[in-house]
């Protein structure tokens, strides 16, 4: 609607003249209630009239009652009507009324209430005298009726003499009735302004009778001018009918903005139910929603609130006769549909009109805008097109497609002028519909809600169109046709007449009976009108018919046989005469029956755009008129030129450079880079390197192109322009562009079809079709392909734009303004409901920056946390994917036969808030798919991988997936069903889990639920059998082996039958109701599916659906989809699920450590054997690690439910959980192991105990002697002589005592013993060198590594002779090669790992143990298997001389270790150490001093100084463990992936080759050492003014004091009555689980301890415990000097624990040694994402004897073999490596050919790769310039790997 027809939606309807009452009485008796009666064979005349009689007495008596009972005025009331009027208006109804008479005066009632106001001056009882009045004259006049028909025309008659209209003289109309009929059209003047004669003489005839008109006629609305509301004169009509009124009362809001399309189609809990409306301001909802649906029953809509009223009036009111009045509060249908219009901007008017064209409703071409004025719906029709079969096409089998605004064809239109006496709109259904097939084009009576009063649609004129099938058996018609239908009485709608009498190739008037003023406007009809046909439907023609009639005849205005009348026929006998007359005008005959004379150029017809150009003419507004579309449609027609200049296929080479052969040969080399099909013979980085030049060199080609004038004109309007202008633009766009589309393609195919059928005529002739034939053919299927030019187009040259601007570095202004808005626009239009291009489906590509960028934009709109639930169609081509999807949600993807859908399109539908919570979505991205198994691909050779990347990419994508089968048991149907079955396996594999289901078009049986049981069960079958099959070719038939093994299917749920779509036999079919039902069935099941699925797991947002799709793309594009699949969500995903698990591992170990502690502490303070307490701990244990495991369990079953991502990475849930278990397992051993230790440990030293107690005794003896002696004699000693006594006594009694039991062992003789053991075949060999003492003085000695020792490995090649260039490689490269070199350099790596063990072990605090050696030499045996080089192997000599070098380093340090445990566990030197002690408590004893601060010194000292170091030294290790993984730089000491890039970093500031070497070739013991110093360099951090050891312990030891304090006031409170020894032990009891108290000085600290006062004893302990605290402060701090030793005297060594957690399972890839990802330790494979260059471990090719530069995941994925010592030297596939053993079948290695060796080890293999030639005595690979890459850029290439920021590990 343009600006000004936008206003007068909201003013009062154009009111009805004062002879506007009758204008409902055609159907117009359809729809007010008239009844048309059909006679049937069995029913006689009288019975037939008797029937109609009563009817017409019921009707009547209904409304006159609900006339005068509401106060309504009768019909026949007017403004200003005088006494005569009314007796004139009596005769009129005698004379119009015979036969007729109730039909009449129903259609008056009818009309009443269309009538708007009544005359002040006139009471009710006026109005209801003169309802009386024309009843008494109805009544009189009933038996009138006589047949006129006879005699009329003898001399003329003819066999179809009973059509035609015999007429006689009759008595003339009233001269009230002719005031009454006066002014049909328009006034003088404004006839003079539209340049209608003919009406203006009518007018001016009618007008000079004498009898001034006392009505005032009613000034039609003008373009420009239209009256307001207040200015509508309230005395020219007979009841208000306010539009205004009308639309607020269906809940329009009439001052806010027009119905938009995204109003419609979003998505709410209404649209779901889609329940029976029970208010007005439901009915417009409702219509659309079904409407939408293509619902074919959405007309009908009375609505569940009239229903109860009308139930609660018949149980108030028994009166029978009120049932027939129509509800006050129902609608007509036409008054819906017109609303709608009114109140609907242009684009939702648009797709309304397309949607009521597929549901063959009639559509509204002038729409009554309220006031008397109405609207070309020009622009609603635009998107209008219809496929049909000419006669003309039909041997060819050819047919005809068109927009119907530009198609020519005859336009028949069809008027009411007064009353009508039969359904004129149920007539020209059954003229234009089957038998068979019957349909409702128009709406009338006998439709639900058919017959209610008309309230704003009178003077609605309906378009509808008959199109052939090109079936001489089903066609009516042979051409095409449109029909014209007027709502309402002609002679109110003067424009509307105007309009159809100048536009129509015939002009059908139905009339009742004639009278002078029709006469007159049938008269005007003359020179505008070429074929006028008057059709009287009285059943009994007035005498003054017949004159009228006779004087048209007379005058020329029509002929005898244009006359038709209904007479004694029925309905279907009358629709066939008018069929007969409209199909010899179509088909523009020679005069037939009828000798009807046509005008050529009327009877071909007129386009709507041609229509539109008269409406104009006359008055009538065009919608395409506003400023917005005509503005529009000029910039669009700017560009559409060069198209109809160029043509499609030079318009694309031209103006769409950027879609050119550039942009196919990027897309391809991009697959050639994944797929490496045409690599030959270059090795793999060769041919990727080569692939990337050419890339480079297209990319820049690209980059030098310009944006074309009619690409910046196009984008300039895009992005100028917003809102509605931006919209008509693109519409503008699109019906230029699918026209010349249709025209291209059309002219080809006839002529490809033309050229074809030649072909087959010389095939027929046994010869072969001619070269040029062949080659035209093929040109001919090359144009075709490149003649398809559409929006999409445009939209995708603009994303490729925007992909070359992106990459370019220097743009200018112009370039940044694209760049900038382009993305911004292509949001906008893609939130106004345009779908936006996911694949080209030319080139079978993503334009990955461009969707990218879009998304963000969307995103940026609808919030970042907006989740989006998608949805995607899969199945063959043209088997309605697109149907199902529109049809769903009313979406408008590309349905036309012309151009299929290529590629992939994504449209978002908004889901209302009302419904967002429950869903837990915001939006619906829906996908429509290109279809598989398509024709045109057939005869390409990867078609099938073509359809299996398309299924597995939308597979990929979608929460649901519907997969389209329109045949059950087609071949189709089966590779479809392969293919999806595919995709579906390899989603199960990465995690993403979609739902399916099976949509089986065209099954329409009602059985076929139960009948397909059969159907389903076999389909189910079919199912398993191919994912068996499928599994087979993913490698994964060992997980998969049915088809419930992939998804959760439910055969019945699953599975559904959808009817066919057209019920009938197009073109004249309509949408069948079953069809759009069954969607609507389907669509509700989705959303309940969407509604119980969301607790599961999240959908995506748009980011995260952007990278899932970056990544799904990306893998899709490798034969071997499963291996290679990588995502970053994934890895992210991953790698917080790593996170978690390694918080609740420490988090596990934590408290295990802590339990075990506890263990061993209560344990060492038991007072007995603690065998009892050990059993108590053990079953303590049990509930405490079941606990705890439970708690990590639930923690991560926790994860799994609450993370966003958690389905991605569901796959590992199995592990993560059996990893817990297996640590809990771990843990549970340990703890077990360590109480047994505890036990022994105790019953150790209770036996050392025992021996020191016993000695103690003794001294005690001695010294309680020698006081007693000091004291008999009574000589006073000083101290001096006390301790010259005291030590007399000391010496001679330890002269008395011996060394505890423990005999010392001899370590060298039980070395010997374990090394004959371990090599007992080499017995002599070994005695022999042991017998050589230089053995046992190896200290400073390096072990050397002698030809003796190893043995040159005989290769496939050295069987041969060697070539000249080998010899020359080996004479040049004889220093580079020396395997001596590689053999010292792996024996002192290995030494370096037997010496850590042997120091572990030292660092025990343990006496030597027998089993010591066993476990070293077996740990030298396994490093002497694994030891793998591809030059040699060491012998046995190497074993022996080896194994006894490290075992004669460790009995050095066995030895001291032996030495140190047995002085720390001497019963006699430990009572040495106690000889000061009992010296102060002997010289106190004499002295007689209180000994009380000496004693609570003593304890303080020697007892809970050491426990409190111990304990400080046991928590220590756990603390730097928690405080490390918290706060290390950059997380390196928490995630694996973390570690690794701390540890590259640290490489890479290093910079030396054999820190490099050392770590690919010893990665584990390379990692734990570098760990271990980092961290020491941590803990020597100063943390304020300490080291972060010292901050650490002194926190700990902070705690533990204050434990202490605490205890000692808790005893002190209770040393009432007791002893120090019992003190002593109420302090192990309450901090026995904290602190092991040794006992060793207890004898010193109670000797003599009767007379000691116990409550200072306790106050002593407190306060010497605050020196014991000062002492340790000290003593801690001191360990800042050395914090490396002091870490490894640690009981719990933190880098140990720690790297127990980065390591994950330590496994190594078989080919570049790189580490398992995997951070648990229980996994079913190992993988790691990036694997390293296999040259840098040595392999090397076998003929040029170069370095490989290829990674893992490349040759895995390509073609090369590869031998070593596991394939006995023979070549083995890269490709089957799983095949070769456990070792290389626990790996899974992904095959992706674009997973690049992180750019960090290709700078490295760059640099160092002569030294790595070097070592490995080869030839260095091919220098790679590329790989020659500064800092910068591998700084970032690991930031984007590993998703960290390198500055943070500084």
């Amino acid at each position: 609607m343009n600006k000004d027809t936008e206003g007068e939606s909201n003013k009062i309807c154009g009111t009805m003249r004062e002879t506007g009452c009758n204008e409902n009485t055609e159907e117009d008796k359809d729809s007010d209630g008239a009844q048309t009666e059909t006679f049937d064979s069995n029913e006689t005349r009288k019975d037939a009239e008797d029937k109609e009689e009563q009817s017409e007495k019921n009707m009547n008596n209904g409304n006159e009652r609900e006339d005068f009972k509401e106060g309504k005025p009768s019909c026949n009331t007017t403004a200003s009507v005088n006494a005569e009027n009314k007796g004139m208006d009596g005769n009129k109804e005698n004379i119009e009324g015979q036969g007729n008479d109730q039909l009449e005066l129903e259609d008056k009632v009818s009309d009443a209430t269309q009538a708007e106001t009544v005359n002040s001056n006139e009471t009710k009882e006026d109005s209801e005298d003169k309802i009386k009045q024309s009843e008494m004259n109805n009544w009189d006049n009933r038996n009138r009726s006589e047949n006129v028909i006879e005699d009329a025309f003898s001399k003329e008659s003819t066999d179809l003499e009973s059509d035609v209209v015999s007429i006689k003289g009759e008595e003339n109309l009233s001269e009230s009735q002719k005031d009454v009929k006066s002014d049909p059209f328009l006034r003088e003047s404004e006839l003079k302004e539209c340049s209608c004669k003919p009406l203006a003489d009518n007018l001016s005839n009618l007008g000079s009778r004498g009898e001034k008109s006392t009505v005032e006629v009613e000034t039609p609305a003008q373009t420009d001018t239209s009256p307001p509301l207040s200015s509508i004169s309230a005395k020219r009509c007979t009841e208000p009918v306010c539009v205004q009124d009308f639309l607020m009362e269906l809940g329009f809001k009439t001052e806010s903005a027009k119905l938009s399309l995204s109003d419609v189609l979003n998505v709410s809990a209404e649209t779901l139910q889609n329940k029976v409306p029970s208010s007005p301001q439901d009915i417009p909802a409702y219509f659309l929603w079904n409407l939408m649906m293509f619902n074919s029953k959405s007309r009908n809509f009375k609505y569940s609130l009239a229903q109860k009223e009308s139930g609660k009036q018949e149980t108030e009111d028994l009166d029978l006769l009120g049932l027939d009045e129509p509800p006050a509060d129902s609608y007509h249908p036409l008054d819906i549909i017109t609303a709608i219009f009114l109140n609907a901007n242009a684009f939702l008017q648009q797709e309304v009109m397309l949607k009521m064209s597929l549901c063959q409703f009639a559509l509204p071409l002038l729409l009554p805008d309220g006031n008397k004025g109405c609207t070309f719906l020009l622009w609603a029709m635009r998107s209008i097109v219809k496929k049909w079969r000419p006669f003309s096409l039909r041997e060819s089998k050819g047919f005809k497609e068109t927009n119907m605004v530009i198609e020519c064809m005859p336009t028949f239109s069809f008027i009411r002028l007064g009353p009508c006496s039969i359904s004129k709109s149920k007539i020209l259904n059954e003229i234009i519909s089957n038998s068979e097939q019957q349909h409702n084009f128009f709406v009338h009576s006998n439709m639900e809600c058919g017959n209610l009063p008309r309230k704003i649609s009178n003077g609605l004129v309906e378009l509808c169109w008959y199109l052939p099938s090109g079936s001489e058996d089903l066609d009516l018609f042979r051409e095409p046709m449109a029909i014209l239908n007027l709502r309402g009485d002609g002679t109110a709608f003067d424009r509307q007449v105007q309009f159809m009498a100048k536009t129509s190739s015939a002009l059908f008037v139905f009339i009742n009976n004639l009278d002078s003023e029709i006469s007159g406007i049938l008269n005007s009809f003359v020179e505008t009108v070429t074929n006028l046909f008057i059709i009287v439907s009285s059943k009994d023609i007035t005498e003054e018919t017949k004159s009228h009639i006779k004087a048209l005849i007379s005058s020329s205005a029509v002929k005898r046989n244009q006359i038709l009348t209904v007479g004694r026929k029925n309905d279907a006998e009358f629709a066939q005469l008018l069929r007969s007359t409209l199909k010899e005008i179509v088909e523009n005959s020679s005069p037939g029956a009828f000798g009807l004379s046509t005008v050529q150029s009327q009877t071909n017809g007129k386009r709507l755009e041609e229509m539109a150009a008269i409406a104009r003419e006359i008055g009538v507004k065009v919608d395409e008129d506003d400023e917005q579309s005509s503005e529009s449609q000029r910039k669009s027609k700017e560009i559409l030129h060069s198209i109809g200049t160029k043509g499609i296929e030079n318009f694309k080479k031209m103006r769409m450079t950027f879609q050119d052969d550039t942009w196919q040969k990027l897309s391809k080399l991009e697959k050639e880079s994944c797929r490496l099909k045409k690599r030959g013979q270059m090795s793999v980085n060769e041919y990727l390197n080569k692939l990337d030049e050419n890339r480079s060199e297209l990319r820049n080609e690209r980059r030098k192109k310009s944006v074309t004038a009619d690409m910046k004109a196009f984008i300039t309007a895009l992005t100028d322009k917003s809102g509605d202008e931006r919209k008509h633009f693109l519409h503008w766009m699109k019906f230029g562009l699918d026209f010349s589309s249709r025209e291209t393609l059309s002219a080809l195919r006839e002529a490809y079809k033309v050229l074809y059928e030649k072909s087959q005529e010389e095939s027929a002739d046994q010869k072969k079709p001619t070269t040029a034939t062949l080659k035209q053919l093929k040109e001919l299927d090359r144009e075709i392909s490149a003649s398809s030019l559409g929006l999409e187009h445009f939209m995708r040259e603009i994303g490729l734009i925007y992909e070359a601007l992106i990459d370019q570095k220097n743009r200018n202004e112009e370039e940044e303004c694209i760049v900038q808005q382009l993305p911004s626009t292509a949001a906008d239009l893609m939130l106004d409901g345009f779908p936006l291009e996911l694949i080209d489906g030319d080139v079978s590509n993503i334009p990955l920056q461009w969707v990218t960028a879009v998304l963000k934009e969307v995103e940026h709109r609808i919030g970042r946390k907006t989740r989006v639930f998608v949805l995607t169609v899969l199945g063959v081509q043209s088997t309605g994917k697109s149907t199902l999807l529109n049809t769903m949600f009313g979406l408008q993807f590309a349905v036309s036969s012309g151009r299929c859908t290529r590629g992939a399109f994504m449209q978002l539908i908004k889901i209302t808030e009302d419904l967002q919570k429950e869903v837990d979505c915001g939006y619906i991205m829906v996908i429509d798919t290109e279809g598989l198994k398509a024709p045109e691909l057939s005869n390409i050779d990867d078609s099938y991988e073509h359809d299996n990347e398309l299924a597995t990419l939308v597979i990929g994508l979608s929460d649901v997936t519907l997969v389209n089968m329109a045949m059950e048991n087609s071949t189709e149907m089966k590779d479809v069903l392969q293919i999806a079955v595919h995709a579906f396996i390899r989603m199960k594999d990465v995690g993403k889990r979609p739902v399916c289901y099976f949509v089986h078009q065209n099954v329409s049986d009602v059985s076929a639920h139960d009948q397909n049981m059969r159907g389903r069960k076999h389909l189910l079958e079919q199912l398993d059998t191919m994912t068996r099959a499928a599994a087979k070719m993913e490698k994964q038939d060992w997980r998969f082996t049915k088809f419930s093994d992939v998804l959760d299917y439910d055969a019945k749920k699953n599975n559904w039958n959808i009817p066919g779509l057209w019920h009938g036999n197009p073109p004249m079919a309509a949408v069948s109701t079953g069809y759009s039902q069954k969607v609507f069935e389907l669509k509700r099941m989705l959303f309940k599916c969407l509604t119980s699925h969301q607790n599961k797991h999240k959908y995506s947002t748009i980011s995260e659906f952007t990278e899932w799709t970056k990544s799904l793309w990306k893998a899709v594009k490798y034969e071997n989809f499963i291996f290679s699949f990588r995502n970053s969500l994934v890895a992210e995903a991953y790698k917080e699920l790593s996170i978690k698990y390694t918080d609740l591992e420490w988090e596990l170990r934590k408290e295990i450590h802590c339990f075990v502690e506890t263990v061993e502490n209560r344990i060492y303070n038991a007072k007995d054997d603690p065998e009892n307490v050990a059993l108590s701990l053990k079953r303590e244990r049990v509930s405490f690690l079941e606990e705890k495991k439970q708690k990590a369990l639930q923690e991560l079953e926790d994860y799994f439910a609450t993370s966003n991502n958690a389905n991605l990475v569901e796959k590992y849930r199995s592990d993560f959980f059996s990893s817990i278990d297996s640590v809990v397992k771990e843990r549970a051993m340990y703890a077990d192991m360590k109480s047994d230790e505890a036990v022994q440990r105790w019953r150790d030293m209770q036996k050392l105990d025992d021996i020191k107690a016993s000695y103690q005794n003794r001294i005690e003896k001695q010294v309680n002697e020698l006081l007693q002696k000091c004291r008999q004699e009574k000589r006073g000693m000083d101290n001096a002589k006390l301790w010259e006594e005291f030590q007399a006594m000391w010496e001679v009694t330890l002269a008395t005592l011996k060394h505890g039991p423990r005999k010392k062992i001899n370590i060298v003789s039980d070395m010997e013993t374990s090394l004959i053991q371990n090599m007992p075949a080499h017995n002599q060999a070994i005695n022999e060198k042991l017998a050589q003492k230089s053995y046992f003085q190896v200290e400073m000695q390096v072990f050397q590594v002698t030809k003796n020792h190893i043995v040159r490995k005989p290769g496939n090649d050295d069987t041969k002779q060697p070539t000249r260039f080998q010899k020359l490689v080996r004479y040049f490269h004889q220093e580079k090669s020396n395997d001596m070199n590689r053999a010292e350099e792996w024996a002192n790596w290995c030494l370096q790992e037997c010496e850590e063990f042997v120091e572990k072990l030292a660092h025990r605090n343990q006496d030597y143990d027998p089993t010591y050696f066993r476990e070293l030499l077996k740990i030298v045996n396994q490093k002497i298997q694994e030891h793998s080089d591809n030059e040699f192997t060491f012998n046995e000599n190497f074993k022996v001389d080896y194994s006894l070098y490290i075992c004669s380093l460790a009995t050095v340090r066995f030895e001291e270790m032996q030495d140190s445990f047995r002085k720390k566990t001497d019963p006699l030197e430990l009572l040495k150490h106690e000889k000061e002690n009992y010296y102060k408590s002997f010289k106190n004893i004499y002295h007689e001093k209180d000994q009380t601060k000496q004693r609570a010194e003593l304890f303080c000292k020697s007892c809970m100084e050491p426990a409190l170091l111990n304990a400080v030294n046991k928590k220590l290790g756990p603390e730097i463990v928690e405080y490390l993984r918290y706060h290390g730089k950059g997380g390196k000491f928490k995630f694996r992936k973390n570690f690794q890039v701390a540890l590259m970093l640290h490489l890479k500031e290093e910079n030396k080759f054999e820190n490099y070497h050392r770590y690919i070739k010893r990665t584990i013991p390379y990692e734990q050492k570098w760990l271990s110093k980092q961290v020491t360099k941590c803990c020597a951090t100063i943390d304020g003014e300490k080291p972060l050891l010292c901050s650490l312990a002194l926190n700990i030891l902070k705690r533990f004091i204050s434990l202490i304090k605490e205890t000692i006031k808790h005893i002190t409170s209770q040393t009432n009555e007791t002893t120090v020894p019992n003190v002593i032990w109420m302090f192990k009891e309450k901090l026995g689980s904290d602190f092991q108290i040794p006992g060793g000085q207890l004898a010193a600290i109670t000797l003599g301890a009767s007379n000691i006062n116990l409550g200072h004893f306790t106050q002593e302990i407190a306060s010497f415990i605050c020196e014991v605290e000062d002492r340790l402060v000290q003593h801690i701090n001191g360990w800042g000097s050395d914090i490396e030793t002091k870490i490894k005297t640690l009981p719990m060594d933190p880098s140990s624990e720690l790297y127990t957690m980065l390591s994950g399972c330590g496994a190594s890839c078989p080919f570049c040694g790189v580490l398992c990802d995997c951070t648990n330790p229980t996994h079913s494979e190992h993988s790691a994402e990036y694997h390293r260059s296999q040259g840098l471990t040595g392999y090397h090719f076998s003929t040029s004897r170069k370095l490989v530069a290829e990674n893992c995941t490349t040759l895995v994925a390509s073609d090369t073999k590869f031998r070593n010592e596991d394939t006995k030297k023979e070549f083995w596939p890269y490709k089957d490596y799983r095949n070769l053993g456990v070792k290389y079948s626990c790996w899974n290695i992904t095959a992706d050919t674009t997973i690049e060796t992180a750019a960090f080890w290709k700078w490295v293999f760059y640099k160092y790769n002569e030294q790595f030639a070097q070592k490995y005595t080869v030839i260095p690979a091919n220098p790679i310039a590329s790989w020659n890459l500064s800092w910068d850029k591998i700084k970032e290439d690991i930031e984007n790997i590993y998703n960290i920021k390198a500055d943070e590990f500084y």
